[in-house]
Formats: C-alpha cells, sequence, structure tokens
C-alpha cells in the first residue's frame, strides 16, 4: 500500500469519528476543515477486506475533537469512506467543543460504535454522556442524529439504571412571591 492510499484511510477514519462524536447541538463547524491526525502503536489496512485497524494508545484529533482509545477498527465502503468504526478502551474517551457552547462535550464507554448510514452512535457499558454540569450515564447510549433521538437503558436483568443529572442554566435574579 502506497503513503497516499494510507493516509486516504487515515482521513477516512478521522473524518468518521469526527460524525459519529456529535451530540444533540452541532459540533464546531471549523473541526471538518481542519487537518487529522491519528496516532497509535500499529496499524494494519486490509485492502481485500475493507478495513483498517488501529492498536495500542489511538489517539483521533481533528480541531476541537479528541479520542482516545486502546483499539479503533473501522470498515470501509469500496469507495474508503467508512461504513462503520467501533472503538474500544479501558476507557473509550471523547471531547470536542459545540458551536452554540463554550463547554466541551465528553464522553467515555468502554466501546463506541459509529454506523455512517444511519448516522448513529451507541455508547456501550459504562457509558457516560457530560455537558457543562448535565450528566447522562447508562450501560448503553444511543444517540441518532438523523432523529435528534437519545436512547438509554438495557434490556438484560440486573443492569444499572438510567442516570441523568440536569442541571439548571442559572438561577432567576427575583423569585416572584408565592400565592397564599
Amino acid at each position: 500500500m502506497s503513503p497516499k492510499q494510507c493516509c486516504g484511510w487515515g482521513r477516512t477514519l478521522l473524518l468518521g469519528l469526527a460524525l459519529a462524536t456529535a451530540t444533540s447541538t452541532s459540533a464546531l463547524e471549523s473541526d471538518q476543515y481542519q487537518p487529522m491526525y491519528i496516532e497509535a502503536d500499529a496499524a494494519e489496512l486490509d485492502e481485500k477486506q475493507l478495513t483498517s485497524l488501529y492498536i495500542g494508545h489511538v489517539e483521533v484529533t481533528q480541531g476541537s475533537l479528541f479520542i482516545q482509545a486502546d483499539e479503533v477498527l473501522v470498515h470501509h465502503k469500496p469507495d474508503r469512506r467508512a461504513e462503520k468504526i467501533i472503538a474500544i478502551g479501558q476507557p473509550v474517551r471523547y471531547r470536542q467543543l459545540l458551536d452554540d457552547d463554550p463547554e466541551e462535550v465528553k464522553g467515555r464507554a468502554l466501546r463506541m460504535e459509529y454506523e455512517a448510514d444511519r448516522e448513529q452512535l451507541t455508547l456501550i457499558d459504562e457509558a457516560v454522556l457530560i455537558q457543562g454540569e448535565d450528566r447522562f450515564a447508562s450501560d448503553r447510549i444511543v444517540y441518532n442524529r438523523i432523529t435528534k433521538r437519545v436512547t438509554a437503558g438495557s434490556s438484560a436483568q440486573g443492569r444499572e439504571r438510567v442516570k441523568i443529572r440536569i442541571e439548571p442554566e442559572s438561577e432567576p435574579a427575583s423569585r416572584p412571591a408565592s400565592a397564599p
């Protein structure tokens, strides 16, 4: 495989990961125009199987987007665009700035999966999504970017319940007098 082909695989991975990590608010629009970088202890690119695997201290950066994982596997379409991305870690960590919020969105899970055609991100096992003081935790968190729908919880018995903490934006300056 030529260096040019290898870089194409890396760009495909980062573009997919950038899409994979969006939340219900838009990520920084400028991130998609920034250079993309992948660092790992090892990489394996299999054009016949249309996969690329990055192993060991994997770090993905594009603009404000940052992902850390132990392993990242990308299933590619024939045109090299990402079809499915799977990141595994102890935990996988994610952070990114949003267009309309000065605070980063942060996430972590033991496994992250992104299905490009469905634009669906799934955080699995010990999943946590944090924005500011708001926190969403569950065994499984699924976010569909097209429908802007989030679902959480596990169908397995004995698993942890969904836990959500929502902080008010600010305390009102003056409270209305209470009715008698």
